[in-house]
């Protein structure tokens, strides 16, 4: 019976990982509670009478592990690539001077009129094309595009 229960809560823990990922750490715990949990049922010869070996529960178990496996490396490899989205996927990005004076002005980035400042007085001119390298208050900090 705690075979049973213990292949159960393996079983809900690796389904868990699909719902609340938890970089593959419920996946792993599931795994393990599955081979504890098949280990008291070929040690006890087998549930309701069926016998079962390892060779089912390693099947199962690879069966298993390889989409958990895939999915927690894609996972790693996309947290690591860099935003594509919001703010913070902006910076690198090109901007178009709309007007400029001094430190200051308005550039037109991804769609958008934006307010923007220089570390550095530059003389941009309407229609030179700056690099943007860091947001402020809704402000974006520009510098020449390299």
């Amino acid at each position: 019976m705690n075979g049973l229960i213990l292949l159960a809560l393996g079983i809900c823990l690796i389904v868990a990982e699909a719902f609340a990922p938890s970089l593959g750490l419920l996946g792993l715990a599931g795994l393990i509670a599955f081979f504890v949990g098949a280990h008291y049922v070929v040690e006890a010869g087998g549930i309701f009478g069926i016998a079962l070996g390892w060779d089912f529960f390693i099947a199962i178990a690879i069966i298993v592990a390889i989409p958990m496996l895939i999915s927690a490396y894609l996972f790693g490899k996309h947290r690591k690539a860099k935003s594509v989205a919001g703010i913070e996927g902006m910076i690198g990005q090109d901007a178009k001077i709309i007007e400029w004076s001094g430190q200051s002005g308005r550039v037109h980035a991804q769609g958008e009129l934006w307010a923007a400042h220089s570390t550095h007085a530059h003389s941009f001119a309407e229609g030179d094309i700056v690099t943007i390298s860091g947001i402020d208050d809704m402000s974006l900090t520009i510098h020449l595009k390299s």
